[in-house]
């Protein structure tokens, strides 16, 4: 069941004492997360009616059919939150969701490569990628940077020259 399953937030931890949620979003807008009807918590849970939803300082608050209570909301502390890939809007070209570029094999235009994308975080103005578990290069998804996506190759082909003194 998890493979068709979009990561989209992870559970912050509760809001207010009647079992509203606070969750951190992974690049969703906000105007795209509040057209989800339901929810899903952790990679086998079932999807769960929003009943409500609001914007406050970054994250998302959230409302849930059967969650009421702070020590429910206290028992899912930390846990992901999904969405079924159907329900996800269809991307224009050259959009990716992040779920699909986790993975993706990073090389410079010399063929060098750098790792794999191992996160992905937003910073108002562009995403950035992290390669490389270990080395953690920090990649910004930038026009001038990112050169080539193939999902086909499963690769990532960057231009390094403007990155100079976060590559070694």
């Amino acid at each position: 069941m998890k493979h068709d399953l979009i990561e989209i937030a992870r559970i912050k931890g509760p809001h207010g004492l009647r079992g509203k949620i606070r969750l951190i979003p992974y690049g969703d807008s906000f105007d795209q997360f509040r057209q989800y009807s339901h929810l899903i918590i952790g990679p086998y849970g079932n999807p769960i009616k929003m009943i409500g939803c609001n914007s406050k300082k970054g994250q998302y608050i959230v409302e849930l059919d059967g969650i009421t209570d702070i020590s429910q909301v206290e028992k899912l502390k930390g846990e992901m939150v999904y969405v079924k890939r159907e329900w996800l809007p269809e991307l224009k070209e050259d959009e990716y969701y992040w779920s699909d570029l986790l993975g993706l094999q990073v090389m410079d235009t010399q063929g060098r490569l750098l790792g794999e994308i191992v996160r992905i975080f937003s910073t108002g103005s562009n995403d950035v990628y992290v390669v490389d578990q270990y080395k953690q290069h920090f990649i910004p998804a930038t026009l001038d940077v990112i050169k080539e996506i193939s999902m086909e190759k499963r690769i990532i082909v960057i231009d390094t020259s403007l990155l100079e003194g976060l590559i070694d």
